[in-house]
């Protein structure tokens, strides 16, 4: 393993710095950031707090934000391709800016409302920018019956952790199998949801969506496969690339999400989530998923005071593949009579000619996946997280068997958590790269208003 950065330096004069942000008097209906894997949220009060974004709009209908990641650290790993679960994940040493993010919420009124935001980043992979609008869509609610239409670019509900931005993930990487299963950006559809909240006495809510899947960037894409030779090499030729078997097509997503309130303290989230749509490869994929959060808060409904969350999910995939592998081999001619002539006639004493080997391969497989997290907040602002990740691998292809652990350590800088400093560790498992450590230290900036989901 490589040494890795002691970072009490860093931490240092980034603490002077963002401390600086903090604001000084906040009101009792300060809402905390987005720390449990949930959009960023704020209190709807009257109150304008222009430091950390509550409640600033334009012309009372125009909710503008702005978010801000960077990791910096250093991991023992060499092999790079394959080892980031997600566009925004550090996998190389030194800085990673995760991301710029601009959004804007419109909330005109008690039917229609709107959200937009663009994403620049730095490409872990490549160290190249880019950026896109991750998501912009509009969104009908209250018709009668308790439905809700939404049309436009959006993160699908998938679980509990596929909707939700990077700044407000409570590590500072994405999980192992959403990042497989659902693809680096997250599955992400231009199309049309629809939604219906059930007439029971707790919250369901069904969800419906058919669209056509956002695959990862043109320029990340290319980067993977100009590395070809070098996994067909390490992987003793694969079939095909763990990415084909993503969706890149039309894509139908259902999710099934309920939360029940045992009372004021007990919180539980539940739920099913399933996706079926063509891969790169023009066949069937599927993903099936299953989803758990319990939660804890000491003071209830009320801000602050310490608290408890333990999410899981489990994901299935199956999907058909249909590949061409083609070799090419040198086949050396020496016959003996052929020899004679050649040499008689003054002509090269030997022959070469390459041959082309074309390989198909055709079949389905099924890969299984699950991450579990627990995190435990105080009342100061620190907040201690652990994740384990594990993913099943397929054989022949760059989807490799792994299994990482994750604690973490996140330090909110003032009382609305929209300004932190998070520490993370990871101890990476495969048989393709053996053991790997990494040290990570983030520093997250959110500010603005209310977000539309």
């Amino acid at each position: 393993m490589k040494h890795l950065v002691t970072p009490s330096s860093l931490v240092g004069s980034l603490a002077v710095f963002l401390t600086a942000l903090s604001p000084t008097h906040l009101s009792a209906g300060d809402s905390k950031s987005a720390t449990a894997d949930e959009p960023h949220v704020h209190s709807t009060g009257a109150e304008v707090n222009w430091l950390t974004g509550e409640n600033v709009s334009l012309g009372g209908i125009l909710f503008p934000s702005f978010h801000f990641q960077a990791a910096y650290g250093e991991t023992s790993a060499d092999n790079l391709e394959h080892f980031g679960a997600g566009h925004h994940d550090p996998v190389s040493d030194g800085w990673t800016i995760q991301g710029f993010e601009f959004g804007a919420a419109l909330r005109t009124g008690e039917y229609f409302e709107a959200f937009g935001v663009y994403h620049l980043y730095q490409d872990a992979a490549t160290n190249d920018w880019d950026g896109d609008f991750e998501e912009w869509f509009g969104k009908i609610k209250n018709i009668p019956g308790g439905f809700e239409l939404r049309g436009g670019r959006y993160l699908n509900r998938f679980g509990l952790h596929n909707a939700v931005h990077l700044h407000g993930w409570s590590f500072i990487d994405n999980n192992l199998v959403n990042g497989r299963f659902l693809g680096d950006d997250s599955l992400t559809t231009i199309g049309g949801e629809l939604s219906w909240t059930l007439p029971v006495s707790w919250t369901s809510v069904l969800s419906l969506s058919i669209g056509e899947a956002q695959g990862h960037d043109e320029h990340a894409h290319e980067h993977e496969h100009e590395h070809g030779d070098h996994e067909d090499h390490e992987h003793g030729h694969d079939w095909f690339e763990g990415e084909d078997a993503l969706f890149d097509d039309t894509v139908f997503v259902a999710n099934w999400t309920n939360q029940l309130d045992y009372n004021d303290f007990h919180q539980y989230r539940f739920g099913l989530s399933g996706a079926w749509g063509d891969n790169k490869m023009e066949k069937l994929s599927q993903v099936y998923g299953v989803h758990f959060q319990y939660e804890w808060r000491q003071n209830g409904y009320e801000p602050g005071g310490s608290y408890f969350r333990w999410r899981t999910e489990a994901m299935v995939r199956s999907f058909d593949y249909f590949a061409v592998h083609e070799e090419e081999e040198e086949a050396h001619e020496d016959h003996d009579h052929e020899h004679e002539h050649e040499h008689e006639h003054g002509e090269e004493e030997h022959h070469e000619e390459e041959e082309h080997h074309s390989h198909v391969h055709r079949g389905s497989e099924n890969e299984f996946g699950i991450y579990t997290a627990f995190a435990y907040g105080l009342d100061n602002g620190l907040e201690f997280g652990l994740r384990g990740d594990y993913v099943s691998g397929i054989d022949h292809t760059s989807l490799a068997e792994r299994y990482r652990v994750s604690p973490n350590v996140t330090w909110f800088l003032n009382k609305a958590r929209t300004v932190y400093l998070r520490g993370q560790y990871n101890y990476d498992y495969s048989p393709d790269f053996d053991d790997q450590h990494s040290v990570w230290l983030q520093v997250g900036v959110n500010w603005g208003g209310p977000e539309v989901r």
